[in-house]
């Protein structure tokens, strides 16, 4: 019998890249630094993660990078740390929850909240944009690089640039994307970008970061112990230690490391499992019984590999349990992401494909048989 496929690769990378859980072991038995035990090097070794980190994601400032429980976190201390009472902030309709509900928080508290769309090949709508920042003079713009759900790379250097000339500042969610194409943050002029471990660079769940540019300097959401500067009741004042209380969690940052070091001696090649997209996305749009999304094929160069699905008539959760039956993880759903489901006129979710770099062509073919049997078990 065939093995199983987890084709749900843009909710976690799956296996850890190479090094990893060895790295999480060396972690576990580390000191503590700045904790007045022999640390074992950890300093040192988490400078040298900071470093590197920095370096993949084209940041110059290594002492500003702030390790967190994830991106989500990363993006409450962006917003709840940078937004002040009465700012604005713009947006889009491509957003995560890790997102979308920070920024409702900040509205219920009197911060405008503007969204931009996005067209028919799931890219925001850059004139929109420019609309809403000319008009509504927002003091920030939140934007991710990859949607979660279409899978399309978004204009950030763009709409950055747009921020920029408005007066505004811009917070990246990074959590699809980085690890998987570039990322140039000082060239892009972001301000603040947030960064989980286990997508596209393979690492552990449970750690991410949260690079800092020296544009802002948030207030810490957790004050606590830092090892440092004992007698203070407030916070330290320098980054990162101003937003890093209490003990650091070195197995995870050192897996963490342990995955960034991996991807920047071998960068991913999206090449193959593009093409392959490509000719399954092609296959189902000439298929009436599917609604492929965005509706608007957009360049596989301008997307990650992430092909979003509607069965029109069928329950896409019980397409996905089916799928399950036979070996295939996919994810059905909203993708924690319902603005933009509500707006590709699929408000209980899609079915979502998302598969390893190295699925195959016999893979492929095992899940479009797959698609087709199980629509026809439901229609």
């Amino acid at each position: 019998m065939a093995g199983d496929l987890n084709w749900n690769w843009a909710a976690s990378s799956g296996e850890p890249a190479p090094g990893v859980e060895e790295a999480m072991l060396e972690g576990l038995r580390a000191g503590s630094p700045s904790r007045g035990a022999r640390d074992g090097g950890a300093a040192e070794r988490r400078l040298a993660a900071r470093a590197r980190l920095a370096r993949l994601l084209g940041f110059r400032h290594p002492d500003r990078v702030v390790y967190t429980s994830g991106a989500t976190f990363a993006l409450n201390q962006a917003l709840h740390g940078c937004v002040r009472p009465g700012e604005g902030v713009l947006t889009t309709r491509l957003e995560h929850n890790a997102a979308l509900r920070p920024l409702e928080r900040l509205r219920s508290r009197g911060c405008p909240v503007h969204q931009v769309g996005f067209d028919d090949q799931g890219f925001v709508r850059l004139e929109q944009a420019e609309e809403l920042i000319r008009v509504h003079r927002p003091a920030w713009v939140l934007a991710s690089l990859g949607s979660n759900v279409l899978g399309t790379l978004q204009p950030l250097a763009h709409l950055t640039a747009m921020a920029r000339a408005g007066g505004a500042r811009v917070i990246a969610d990074l959590a699809q994307g980085a690890g998987h194409v570039p990322v140039h943050f000082d060239d892009w002029g972001l301000s603040l970008a947030a960064v989980p471990a286990h997508k596209g660079f393979g690492g552990p769940r449970g750690v991410g970061a949260l690079l800092v540019g020296a544009d802002v300097d948030p207030e810490p959401l957790v004050q606590g112990g830092t090892g440092v500067y004992g007698q203070l009741r407030q916070m330290p004042p320098e980054l990162p230690t101003r937003l890093e209380a209490g003990t650091p969690n070195l197995p995870g940052i050192y897996g963490f490391d342990a995955a960034v070091r991996w991807r920047e001696e071998h960068p991913a090649e999206l090449g193959p499992i593009r093409q392959r997209l490509s000719g399954l996305e092609r296959a189902l749009r000439d298929d009436p019984t599917w609604r492929v999304l965005p509706p608007g094929p957009a360049a596989w160069e301008r997307r990650l590999p992430v092909l979003a699905l509607d069965a029109v008539g069928v329950s896409n959760t019980a397409l996905a349990s089916l799928l399950a039956q036979q070996g295939i993880h996919v994810r059905a759903g909203l993708q924690c992401a319902p603005d933009v489901c509500a707006d590709l006129g699929a408000p209980r979710g899609v079915l979502r494909l998302s598969p390893p770099y190295d699925a195959g062509d016999g893979d492929f073919e095992r899940v479009a048989a797959a698609l087709h049997q199980a629509r026809e078990v439901l229609a």
